[in-house]
């Protein structure tokens, strides 16, 4: 049955945000006074969060809005946004009737959330569609380094034999210091990631940019300081050379880039006998 949509003098119409963070952490909002459920999802009352007008066309420009509202809700916290839980979640925007709840949604607009920024009690965001990716390269830029995300598609080794559950013994001022990581297995996981699973820090991380004997330095937006017991998922890195992807995983076959294509300073070059 095709839902019919503003046939009524008196219309009943609440806009639905569903929002899924990076950290795993789905959440839905309504532009109503009391809170809706739809296909078993809870869409919290959030009558003041609202959206810039909405403009749809049929071409191929990117077209962006902002969405703005008052952290008055408890889960739309500021050390939240400040940590940068929300940065590019996806967003899903839609239209119920919210007397009939038996009816489907009406999902209109889908894309993620771009820079969040905060003013006191209230926050906005840039919201970008789906077209804004038609902004993207087309073709790959030729580089001597590896284009392919380590693990990742166009790499081909499996992430799940790089990757291990450590648990922090301290932090301090060298980086992070974790239970069973040798100097050797400390090294093998710069320009690698880490991201928590437990304690305040869950769902957040970044990458991990140096090595200190057997301490990991993260550059990471955390909400709080990392105590010890707390978990972490680590990947390995790979400094994206020919050298490593050959030598330590044996991987050249999946390498993606140009190690010997000359350069644009192949003229300026000293010549060596």
């Amino acid at each position: 049955m095709r839902t019919r949509w503003f046939d009524r003098p008196l219309e009943t119409i609440a806009m639905l945000w569903h929002v899924e963070r990076t950290d795993g952490i789905a959440l839905g909002f309504a532009a109503h006074d009391r809170d809706l459920t739809r296909a078993h999802v809870v869409y919290h009352a959030a009558p003041g969060m609202l959206p810039s007008a909405i403009e749809m066309d049929d071409g191929f420009d990117p077209l962006d809005m902002d969405i703005g509202g008052v952290m008055s809700h408890r889960l739309i916290r500021a050390d939240d946004l400040d940590s940068g839980r929300w940065d590019h979640a996806a967003v899903r925007i839609g239209l119920t009737d919210w007397v009939r709840p038996e009816e489907a949604v009406l999902w209109f607009w889908h894309g993620h959330l771009g820079a969040v920024s905060m003013h006191g009690q209230s926050f906005s965001a840039e919201l970008r569609g789906r077209k804004a990716r038609l902004d993207e390269p087309y073709a790959p830029v030729t580089s001597p380094s590896c284009r392919a995300t380590f693990c990742g598609p166009g790499c081909g080794l499996s992430r799940a034999s790089h990757e291990r559950i450590v648990e922090l013994a301290s932090a301090g001022e060298d980086g992070l210091l974790f239970g069973g990581l040798d100097a050797a297995d400390a090294g093998s996981h710069v320009h690698g990631s880490l991201r928590w699973i437990s304690g305040p820090n869950a769902g957040l991380g970044g990458p991990v940019i140096a090595q200190y004997d057997v301490a990991l330095l993260v550059d990471a937006r955390l909400a709080a300081i990392p105590q010890p017991g707390d978990r972490a998922l680590l990947i390995q890195g790979c400094d994206k050379s020919l050298t490593t992807c050959a030598g330590r995983f044996g991987n050249a076959a999946n390498f993606r880039g140009e190690p010997h294509l000359p350069g644009n300073d192949l003229l300026t070059r000293f010549a060596t006998f």
